[in-house]
C-alpha cells in the first residue's frame, strides 16, 4: 500500500517575516486608504524596487492594519517620511494597551 506524502509549502507571509526584518505597520481607516494605497504601491515599486519589500495584512490593537516589510531601516525611514499622514498602527493609544513603561493618562 502506498502512502501519498502531502507537501505543504511555507506560507509567503512566514517566509517574508524571515527575509525582511524591518516592518512599518499602518492603520487602515474605516473607509480604507483610498488613493493613498495606490501612491504607496507606486512609491514601493519606484523607490524600493521589486524584491526589496513585501506587504501583508496584520492584526492591530483595535484596528485593521497592514505591514510593509523592508530589508533595511533606511528605506523604511524614507517610506515613513514619504507618507507622513498615514497613521502608524503602533497600538500605544489603544485603551487595551498596557506596558510597565507606558505612563497612564
Amino acid at each position: 500500500m502506498f502512502r501519498l506524502m502531502i507537501r505543504r509549502s511555507t506560507p509567503q507571509k512566514q517566509m517574508d517575516e524571515l527575509a525582511f526584518p524591518v516592518r512599518v505597520k499602518l492603520a487602515i481607516p474605516p473607509n480604507g486608504l483610498g488613493t493613498v494605497l495606490r501612491d504607496i504601491q507606486i512609491w514601493l515599486l519606484v523607490e524600493a524596487g521589486p524584491g526589496q519589500y513585501a506587504q501583508h495584512s496584520i492584526s492591530g490593537l483595535g484596528t485593521h492594519a497592514t505591514a510593509i516589510y523592508f530589508r533595511d531601516t533606511a528605506i523604511a525611514e524614507r517610506f515613513v517620511r514619504a507618507f507622513p499622514n498615514v497613521e502608524l498602527a503602533d497600538g500605544t493609544l489603544s485603551p487595551v494597551y498596557s506596558s510597565p513603561s507606558h505612563r497612564s493618562r
